[in-house]
Order: structure tokens, then sequence, then C-alpha cells
């Protein structure tokens, strides 16, 4: 069988060692890993670079690892999960799609899924959200369900309603997200690691800063999910902060999560505005020997060009492959030791 596993390994811990167990029992099975590139869905930069991390995953268990875009790993959950879904699914082998999750009852899981599919339920948010919360707030409110108190159980949910391919959910162990549980928490862990050695955004603030001042309210406005006059509120703080986290703080409010604002800030530092809901291409980052023969029946099945470097892009596949090499030079400013531009284009695909 083979599965398909949506994820970012930034970094990779026991609980995604875990998840690449329960779903891989025999020889037989294989597992594909759409992995987000160099730029991960909490509005940062990925603590390495998407071939370390790559490489770490197929060193346990993953066989071919393909890239989430920065376009769609940007995304809140809704985006970010239906991207991956259809990237997974356009490889046109895999059998189905497996996720963690704090609760992995698949069928109250898919409840949630289907009612939050429901234009009425959808309204129900939108007539919440006028009073000042924000869509998180506004939908545990109408659904009225613990399930969306925790972070993976509403990727979960996301995945179940982009998914036409059945999926598997495997309990999350260990403390849970955003808890100082080394082993199986990554913020636990990159509050641990050196920062000398890690990408992050706070060692570009000033270009990050910059790039923002030159930015009108109308070039804010340009960008996913800004929108009921949020632009000119992240104009004004823009004119005032002087760092990042001031910033954040000076845009947050209780209808604009952070973590929302962080992805919006990115996006407009990477310049990233309306993009296709359909990802262009299947990049690979990198395949083991069973990986091998995994690409070699993607090559004959799947509904999407496969890209392996710069010169398999057409005409139709260039311009956004150029795309992602401009952003990669952008995160090589996020190193204490500002890295060149043109990494992306010199990169050697990981195999192991």
């Amino acid at each position: 069988m083979v599965t398909g596993i949506i994820c970012e390994f930034n970094p990779m811990h026991s609980g995604h060692k875990y998840l690449i167990q329960c779903v891989k029992k025999s020889e037989n099975d294989a597992i594909i890993c759409c992995m987000s590139g160099n730029f991960v869905q909490r509005g940062e930069f990925a603590v390495a670079d998407k071939f370390t991390r790559a490489k770490t995953a197929l060193k346990n268990g993953a066989d071919l690892i393909i890239e989430l875009p920065a376009v769609y790993s940007t995304l809140s959950a809704e985006g970010f999960c239906r991207a991956g879904v259809k990237l997974i699914e356009a490889t046109g082998i895999a059998d189905r799609i497996a996720f963690g999750a704090e609760n992995n009852d698949i069928e109250r899981l898919s409840e949630i899924a289907e009612k939050l599919k429901d234009k009425s339920i959808q309204k129900q948010i939108a007539e919440k959200m006028k009073s000042g919360i924000s869509y998180p707030a506004a939908r545990s409110s109408v659904l009225n369900t613990d399930l969306l108190d925790f972070p993976n159980n509403i990727l979960a949910i996301e995945y179940l309603k982009a998914a036409v391919l059945p999926c598997t959910a495997v309990k999350r162990i260990g403390k849970g997200h955003d808890t100082d549980d080394e082993e199986y928490s990554a913020s636990a862990i990159r509050k641990k690691m050196d920062t000398n050695k890690i990408c992050s955004i706070y060692n570009c603030e000033a270009a990050v800063l910059a790039k923002l001042r030159t930015m009108t309210a109308e070039d804010f406005k340009k960008i996913s999910d800004v929108n009921e006059g949020l632009e000119n509120r992240i104009y004004s703080a823009v004119r005032t902060a002087s760092s990042l986290d001031e910033l954040y703080s000076l845009i947050k409010s209780k209808r604009y999560t952070l973590s929302r604002i962080r992805r919006i800030i990115l996006r407009a530092y990477l310049g990233i505005e309306n993009i296709s809901e359909n990802p262009p291409y299947i990049r690979i980052l990198g395949f083991n020997s069973k990986g091998r023969q995994l690409l070699s029946e993607i090559k004959k099945h799947a509904a999407l060009p496969i890209i392996t470097k710069l010169s398999d892009c057409d005409s139709d596949t260039l311009p956004f492959f150029e795309q992602e090499c401009r952003f990669t030079d952008l995160y090589n400013l996020g190193y204490k030791k500002p890295l060149p531009c043109g990494t992306e284009q010199r990169s050697q695909i990981v195999i192991i």
C-alpha cells in the first residue's frame, strides 16, 4: 500500500517517526511525503532547508519526498491541506492519506469535515465573526465540539474535507503541540536548537521590515487572507514597528490570530499575491531505492508534470519554478551567515 503523508518535519521528531511506523507495516508498504519547502504554515522560515529535511525523512522511513511549494505552505490550514492533498492525489499511485491527530476517531473527524462543507454552516460562522471574533473562534462556537481545540485535529478535518482518497488517522502521542515535550513537539525542539545554526526570519528582520516599508495599503490588500480593511491596520503598524514582534503585536487582535498575521507578513516579504488553487507540478526533493520505483510509476500515472530540475520545466511550469528560486534566495538571508543567490538552481535531489 502506498500512503501519502502531508508534513513539514520542522524538525522531524519521534511523533513523526511513530506516524510513519504505524502506516508502514510491511516491506510492500511505501510512504510518499508531501513536505513544506523552505517556509512553513506557522508563517516562519523552516529551521533547515528542504533538502536537509528531506534527507532526514528518508533516513526515518519515508520513501519519496515531494515539495509543497511556498505559495501553498504559507496558507491557512484549509489552503495548506487542500494543496497537499491535491499533490498526493496527483501522483496517481497513492492508495490513502494518513495523518496524526489528537483524536483518531475518523468518523467523528469526518462528521465535522462534512459540516464545514455545508454552506449554511459557513454562513453561521460568518455571522458569528461579525461580532469581532476570529474564524477559529467562530467555527468552534457554531460547531460546539472539543475536537477543534487541538491543532492536529484541525488539520485532520481539513485533509478529510479535501480528500478523495480514503484517510487514516493515527493518534498523536506525547504531551502535545506547543509543549515542553522535546521528544514529540517540534516547537519544543526548535526552542533548544542553536540559533547560530538554524534559518530564521529574525536573522533577516531588517530586510523584512525594509520590504514592508516600501508597500502601500493597496499592496497589502492583494495578499491572500487580507480583507475587511486589514490592509490599513497592517500599513499603519508597519509605519510604527521597529521589530517583527512589535509588528505582530500591533496587528494582532481578537479577530486576527497571531498565526494568520505571521503568514500574511511572510507572504508580503516574499511577494506572494493571488495564486492558482491547483499546484502546477510535482517537484521531487528526494527518494530511496523504493522511492525510485514509486517515481517510475508516478511518471506513468501522474496528473501533473514531474519536475526534478530546472531543465524539466516548460513554458507553463518555468515561471512557477523561477518564483520558487526567488523565494529561496530570500530564505537564504535567514542564516546568521547569509547564503548567496542561486542555491535552488544548483540543488541536487537527495538520493539514499
